[in-house]
């Protein structure tokens, strides 16, 4: 079987908008022309909690400049990543889509500096955080949009894929319906996959534009998919040049630019022909065979993931562990813990939707994890001013 061949047989391979992919918690009702995961993405897209990404931190906070990414920037990434791996495969795009939209909707303010807050706080109370379990609770619960049902009534695959988002920082909820399979779908797999080019590369752009890392510390640890991107950008703006100067143009701004986007290339490039590879050595023909594989087929070669490894690595101790990151970490922890506190002691600080559930028996100090994590960096200092540092003009933000 060759590659093409390959290639062809993966469309047997996506998720039909079929039964049991497809099922909702309630019954849908009217006659919708679009197909189910189509109505998924687009009941995402119009979600409260997908607006508020556009103010909650990827790796540097709102406020540190319009250019780095956001969480909603990140995730728009994700899905176009997502999207174009799928149509060369001939993957169910909608659903990929839907997935990589709603893969980030469970993550808190202050990016994963709240996350480790909440497990932090949360702990004491026995109970623990995710972010991919809390994603669900957001989809199928907390968001208010029907007056029948709560949440979104997405289809359980889209879903499952909420549920067994997996990265090298992100781990699967806990063992529950979405876990009855070795693996979950190809366009869950693909997400998974689109989730790591984007925050791969576009945290190296945002680190070099910042200055906290420098081109020249990631050249001398020879990672090949690196010094590739890097030499090409390099070459392209020196050709460039040639052909005729340009003024208004920031060298080391448009190189940056150009390593960035050689790299997402690599990785795309790389991640089709590796799953190319693993379709055809499995051999695997129905939906049913591929969940059953002990590894997941959508994935980057054996190399080329050890040098994505190693670069993530490299920027764990450089960038996410910068002495920067590290002050606007401990900033977030010492809001959110504070915010916490005065909550848990106080439940009449909350809006009446949130006492109303505790009231109703749900536990308080959940119910106070997911309140603060469906704020944002924004509203999260609006609330804390508000209690800790009052002012005539703390009192504007819209969380009620």
């Amino acid at each position: 079987m060759n590659q093409r061949t390959a290639a062809a047989n993966l469309s047997r391979l996506s998720t039909l908008d079929i039964n049991p992919w497809h099922t909702r918690h309630f019954k849908e009702r009217g006659n919708d022309q679009r197909g189910s995961y189509s109505r998924d993405r687009d009941r995402i897209m119009h979600s409260d909690s997908f607006r508020k990404l556009q103010y909650k931190t990827q790796v540097f906070v709102v406020h540190e400049g319009d250019f780095f990414r956001t969480r909603l920037t990140h995730t728009l990434e994700v899905s176009q990543i997502g999207r174009g791996i799928a149509r060369i495969l001939r993957l169910n795009e909608p659903l990929v889509e839907a997935i990589c939209l709603a893969h980030d909707l469970g993550h808190t303010a202050f990016g994963h500096a709240g996350e480790h807050a909440l497990q932090e706080l949360l702990k004491k109370y026995n109970f623990e955080w995710n972010s991919n379990a809390h994603s669900l609770q957001v989809v199928d619960e907390l968001e208010l949009q029907y007056c029948e049902h709560f949440g979104l009534n997405l289809t359980w695959v889209t879903r499952e894929g909420l549920a067994r988002h997996q990265t090298f920082y992100d781990v699967p909820s806990v063992k529950d319906q979405y876990d009855i399979y070795a693996q979950p779908s190809l366009e869950a797999q693909l997400c998974n996959l689109a989730d790591v080019i984007a925050y791969a590369t576009h945290d190296i752009e945002d680190a070099l534009v910042a200055g906290i890392l420098k081109a020249d510390a990631l050249s001398a640890l020879r990672i090949n998919i690196w010094d590739t991107a890097w030499r090409k950008a390099n070459d392209e703006y020196t050709k460039s040049q040639r052909q005729g100067f340009r003024p208004g143009v920031d060298k080391q701004q448009i190189v940056f630019k150009r390593a960035h986007r050689h790299l997402i290339d690599a990785l795309i490039r790389d991640s089709i022909e590796e799953t190319k590879a693993r379709a055809n050595k499995a051999g695997v023909r129905t939906v049913e065979e591929v969940r059953g594989l002990n590894l997941p087929l959508v994935a980057l070669s054996v190399e080329v993931e050890g040098e994505v490894k190693r670069l993530l690595d490299f920027m764990m101790g450089n960038m996410y562990r910068s002495p920067v990151i590290a002050r606007q970490s401990s900033r977030a922890s010492h809001i959110l813990h504070s915010l916490f506190t005065a909550l848990i002691e106080n439940h009449k600080l909350l809006p009446v939707r949130i006492q109303e559930r505790i009231d109703a028996g749900n536990e308080p100090a959940q119910e106070i994890a997911r309140f603060l994590a469906a704020l944002t960096d924004r509203s999260a200092v609006d609330l804390y001013t508000e209690l800790f540092e009052p002012t005539e003009r703390s009192f504007g933000h819209k969380i009620l």
